[in-house]
């Protein structure tokens, strides 16, 4: 694993080739998390929302590329209402073949590299009960908050080694 690099392509809304790879990824991931009465539609919006707010300050959608493959993606930003100059991954997603092999955290480590040269000390999230095992690997606890039906989970990237 040690030799495999992953590198991060960041996606902008006038790259028409990343953002056809993120809207095929993300169909992919919305497939995963769908709820119940969603539809493609619905799903296409929200897709389409993460996009055109690329190129926004402090707003972020990197791909995950794993030598030449497209392996999953990361939107995240520093927040600026809830818990103002923190982190905060919004989606995260990484395809099932290439899960539980570490990739996901070594993708979630470059998310937090960037965050950490930010001056960003603290990361949250909303995490789906499915991920939570994975985020606890990354890292992060749980502060007994919830948001819907997600636990919000927290990380100190000061109290991390460097990637």
């Amino acid at each position: 694993m040690d030799a495999e690099k992953i590198t991060l392509e960041f996606v902008r809304k006038e790259q028409a080739h990343l953002v056809d790879i993120f809207m095929h990824l993300g169909r992919d991931y919305n497939a995963e998390i769908a709820r119940e009465g969603e539809t493609i539609d619905m799903h296409e919006r929200f897709l389409k929302s993460i996009v055109s707010r690329q190129g926004e300050p402090e707003r972020w959608l990197a791909l995950f590329k794993l030598d030449q493959e497209h392996i999953g993606f990361c939107h995240f930003k520093i927040d600026r209402q809830e818990r103002p100059g923190w982190g905060y991954i919004m989606e995260f997603y990484i395809i099932s073949s290439q899960r539980r092999k570490g990739f996901g955290r070594r993708c979630c480590g470059l998310v937090s590299e960037i965050l950490r040269n930010q001056s960003v000390a603290k990361v949250w999230l909303a995490s789906d009960p499915q991920a939570e095992e994975f985020w606890r690997a990354c890292g992060f606890r749980e502060t007994g908050e919830f948001e819907r039906d997600q636990k919000i989970m927290i990380t100190n990237l000061q109290a991390k080694s460097r990637v």
